[in-house]
């Protein structure tokens, strides 16, 4: 079995590192979203040794505001090839390999999820295509070809959620080692948010996975009260329902620790701990839903456009660019324009990648009503841990879309990369999803089919939609 095991997640990987490379060496230089102002980052870190200040969108450079992490992994690499402008492009290409290893962590996390909450289904098959679903999305493969924080951001992000889910489903600890694992996770966390901003929607998920009250050890947790042919209730594991002190204090101690300076700095430079309102100052001119909705808006010339269509636009295009249809963002955006006026000669593959990823959107959405179906069995047998550790997947892939709705309420931001920090909860609810209508029979049948049209959306994509370099 671990034979297996490794030989499918190196051929997971394997699989990502080879369309990682195709994507990234035939995607034009400079070409992805903000990749020269990231890159700028990383030239500035090489300049000066300092980070840079945030002054808004035309001063400096305009991604200064984000967390470091990324920039700083990135610049041993890079550092080499900032001499000419000819290495420069060669920096690129490096810099975006960055991010191709960082989103390998993200398959990685992906493919372990299903071991520690699958534990009534063929858990490596499951797993399996839940590797698959992470590593050939052209989400994923768009952010490997790309200069910039997103693959850091799904990797930190991925890990703490692993360790939230193992920590959740753990036993109740000793007071003598709760300190261990609150700074274990504290530490994972915070390295979270020093890869972006974003990922502090872990720290309350973080705070509850501490505090939920867990079985002592020695209590069945795999065998349920009606298998046993008793009630429920008499099988019910014992509960400490005290506040583990030492698991919170060591927590936010870790936390502040690896997180905290980047916080102060951000207050002593902007005015708040996550640099919001400088942000939004600095951007205060970019493009926004007022520009679209409000008469006069400045693209609103023949009207303002009806709220309706509005958000049906905003979906259609995050649809887009989660499926990599037509490429880069604003090429996506062109795209949806010539389909709505008869003029786009590709309208037929358009469709047929519209059609898988409506498979696939299904998918997650029947892997949602499954892990609330785990989740709502555990919350009947009162194993309050358990239902927390198989709704943290949704949790956190709620988070992350209600932080999206929050920055498109203020900008126009319809790219689905914003929510790679999630993307091995997708991966885990996709594989979940299928698994519930499959038989447990022809698991790896399913595994090989999906995992084709995956594989067959991944390379359609890179084929007609991402431009030869």
């Amino acid at each position: 079995m671990r034979w297996r095991l490794i030989c499918c997640l190196m051929l997971l990987l394997l699989a990502h590192t080879a369309l990682a490379i195709a994507y990234l060496t035939r995607f034009p230089a400079w070409r992805a979203p903000d990749e020269g102002a990231h890159f700028a980052y990383i030239q500035h870190l090489w300049h000066t040794g300092e980070l840079p200040i945030f002054y808004g969108k035309h001063k400096g450079t305009y991604e200064a505001h984000q967390s470091p992490l990324y920039y700083l992994s990135a610049l041993p690499f890079v550092a080499p090839f900032l001499g000419t402008e000819k290495k420069h492009t060669a920096g690129l290409y490096v810099a975006r390999g960055v991010s191709t290893a960082w989103a390998a962590l993200v398959v990685v996390v992906a493919f372990l999820l299903p071991f520690l909450l699958g534990r009534s289904r063929p858990a490596l098959p499951v797993a399996a295509l839940a590797g698959a679903f992470s590593a050939l999305l052209p989400m994923h493969l768009l952010v490997c070809a790309s200069v910039g924080n997103d693959g850091v951001a799904g990797a930190t992000a991925g890990l703490a959620l692993l360790w939230l889910c193992r920590t959740t489903l753990a036993e109740r600890l000793p007071p003598k080692l709760q300190w261990r694992e609150g700074t274990i996770v504290g530490i994972l966390v915070g390295i979270a948010v020093l890869a972006k901003t974003s990922n502090f929607v872990l720290v309350p998920l973080a705070l509850i996975a501490l505090l939920i009250p867990k079985p002592a050890s020695g209590d069945d947790r795999s065998v349920t009260g009606k298998k046993k042919g008793i009630k429920a209730k008499s099988n019910a594991p014992t509960l400490q329902f005290e506040v583990p002190a030492r698991s919170v204090a060591s927590f936010l101690f870790a936390f502040l620790l690896v997180a905290g300076w980047w916080f102060w700095r951000n207050t002593a430079l902007y005015g708040d701990p996550l640099g919001i309102q400088a942000f939004l100052e600095g951007f205060r001119d970019s493009p926004k839903p007022a520009d679209f909705l409000e008469p006069g808006g400045r693209y609103a010339q023949y009207g303002p456009m009806p709220l309706t269509t509005y958000l049906m636009w905003v979906v259609q295009i995050t649809m887009f660019t989660w499926l990599g249809i037509f490429g880069e963002p604003n090429e996506a955006v062109k795209g949806l324009a010539r389909l709505l006026e008869g003029a786009e000669p590709l309208w037929h593959w358009v469709l047929i990648a519209v059609l898988l990823g409506a498979i696939f959107l299904i998918t997650i959405a029947l892997g949602i009503v499954e892990a609330c179906k785990q989740c709502y069995q555990n919350l009947r047998e009162r194993r309050w841990s358990d239902a927390f550790a198989h709704a943290l997947p949704i949790l956190f892939f709620l988070l992350v879309f209600l932080s999206f709705v929050q920055f498109n309420r203020h900008f126009f931001q319809a790219q689905a990369r914003y929510f790679y920090p999630a993307h091995a909860a997708m991966a885990y609810l996709f594989a979940i999803g299928a698994f519930r209508i499959a038989p447990e029979r022809w698991a790896w049948q399913v595994v090989a089919l999906l995992a084709a049209l995956l594989t067959f959306l991944a390379v359609l994509v890179w084929w007609l939609w991402v431009p030869l370099g």
